[in-house]
């Protein structure tokens, strides 16, 4: 049927462009990570991300390189996903919402990496604040809606992961210096699980979206917006 034929593009894009962005992640956060090691200390306690981001000449052009190139496959991910929960039952209101949101973060996330702390340490903060915030509003909506059409639990479960530790991320570093007892190394692990927390979102959608996944059909959902006790004809996309 055309339909499923349509289906089965997507997921196959879900892999394709999944596998990328897994494999773009690794090599820009290691090889910066490495690159920085031959100049600095190293540390998951004391080095953010940014850091490498701002250490001429080879980490800081890696890592930026890296991470400004990773900005349209993670858009593109977030694409296919709505485009798998909208075909799942989700309203077009809420497709519109995340991928709005969501471009409101690729500009957020350019400012971050295309303008390093060291260049103007206000256009880095404020991007960074914007960038993270956003994660946690996109992360409550996807979840939300994977929580409602799709009947893997361990989609939502991974989003409001990494919904959680961005919020204690991104409240720990604006406490920095206003906030006695935090300091600036203090959110420093909190960024890093976040990190980690986010390839292993990316991992995970994209093995179990990759595969066709089952959904609840809309007409187990209620008018209210909740779940039936029983879903009718769970089926494949």
């Amino acid at each position: 049927m055309p339909d499923d034929h349509a289906i089965l593009r997507v997921t196959s894009m879900v892999r394709i462009v999944g596998l990328i962005g897994v494999v773009l992640s690794l090599v820009t956060v290691g090889g910066a990570a490495l690159l920085y090691g031959l100049q600095h200390e190293f540390s998951f306690v004391s080095t953010y991300l940014s850091d490498m981001g701002n250490t001429p000449v080879w980490p800081q052009a890696v890592f930026n390189a890296g991470m400004l190139i990773g900005i349209p496959v993670r858009y593109l991910f977030l694409v296919l996903l709505v485009t798998l929960l909208a075909r799942a039952g989700a309203s077009p209101r809420s497709a519109i919402a995340i991928l709005v949101l969501a471009g409101v973060m690729a500009i957020a996330s350019t400012g971050m990496y295309a303008v390093p702390f060291s260049v103007n340490r206000a256009i880095h903060l404020n991007s960074a604040l914007v960038y993270f915030f956003g994660v946690v509003a996109l992360q409550a909506l996807i979840a939300i809606q994977e929580w409602r059409y799709l009947t893997s639990r361990v989609l939502p479960a991974s989003t409001v992961l990494v919904l959680v530790l961005s919020l204690i991320f991104v409240i720990l570093l604006a406490s920095v210096g206003r906030i006695e007892g935090v300091t600036r190394d203090t959110p420093v692990i909190w960024e890093w699980l976040v990190y980690f927390a986010w390839l292993s979102w990316l991992v995970i959608h994209t093995i179990v979206l990759g595969r066709n996944p089952a959904h609840r059909t809309p007409d187990a959902v209620r008018p209210d917006g909740r779940m039936q006790a029983t879903a009718r004809g769970a089926r494949r996309i």
